[in-house]
């Protein structure tokens, strides 16, 4: 048998419908629902949940479905991987609902140096936000990072997307927070105010982050929802969260 001389790529991906925990009133883990994992040569891996409920007696949090999914495979020669979470008819605190949390991340990488991916978003979206008695619309750039060719130097050295994120340049800098929020349409009235694009302050809640995106030299992580739970509840929780990181020699 004879071996190719090709170059090795290491897949790397995970994906998680739900998880955190909570400080207050009581020092509680919410469990992590749906968790996929990827083997570093690749394959797929999926989960799923139904009828999640966390504390029901204080009405905290609850979900009807929860799924996610990792796939690395190669296309056309190239090392592909794809990673996927969902969360449907999502109820946090009888206060903030939302239909579909549904995040999607894809890379393909040149399978040569320098070896930076094509990324694609996909579908990725916010379907049927509610906070209180306001109906939110969340728009998403998902063709953020997208190109029809493989990038010659690495996303977070790309002024574009520092623009994006309204911060500014630096080279210096190994990680980008940033969101594929580009505006939210609210209709009635909110229990809060908008404090940032993507960002919503909830009276009694917190801070409810949407479509974060976590982007440093080699990895890409999307988070469609994160809460920072401030009062009376105490915690933090993620919905929908989809981290992509691989490479090779």
């Amino acid at each position: 048998m004879t071996l190719r001389d090709v170059r090795t790529h290491y897949f790397h991906a995970n994906a998680t419908a739900i998880g955190g925990y909570i400080e207050k009133p009581l020092a509680r883990i919410i469990p992590v629902q749906s968790p996929t994992s990827l083997s570093p040569s690749g394959g797929a891996d999926q989960a799923s949940t139904a009828n999640f409920q966390f504390d029901p007696f204080e009405n905290i949090m609850s979900a009807r479905l929860t799924r996610s999914g990792v796939e690395g495979t190669f296309r056309d020669g190239n090392p592909r991987t794809r990673a996927m979470a969902r969360v449907e008819d999502l109820d946090v605190l009888g206060v903030i609902h939302a239909d579909e949390l549904f995040a999607y991340i894809s890379t393909e990488h040149p399978g040569k140096v320098p070896d930076v991916p094509i990324v694609k978003f996909g579908k990725s979206a916010i379907n049927g936000l509610r906070v209180g008695n306001a109906s939110l619309t969340v728009h998403l750039n998902t063709e953020l990072l997208d190109s029809k060719d493989f990038p010659t130097q690495p996303h977070l050295r790309e002024i574009a997307i520092w623009k994006w994120a309204k911060k500014d340049f630096a080279s210096s800098k190994e990680f980008l927070q940033c969101s594929l929020v580009s505006k939210i349409d609210i209709n009635g009235t909110l229990p809060g105010r908008q404090v940032e694009p993507n960002i919503i302050e909830i009276d009694n809640i917190g801070r409810m982050h949407l479509a974060e995106l976590l982007v440093s030299g080699t990895s890409y992580e999307l988070i469609m929802m994160r809460l920072e739970l401030g009062c009376p509840t105490v915690g933090s929780a993620t919905m929908s969260a989809t981290k992509v990181n691989g490479g090779g020699h």
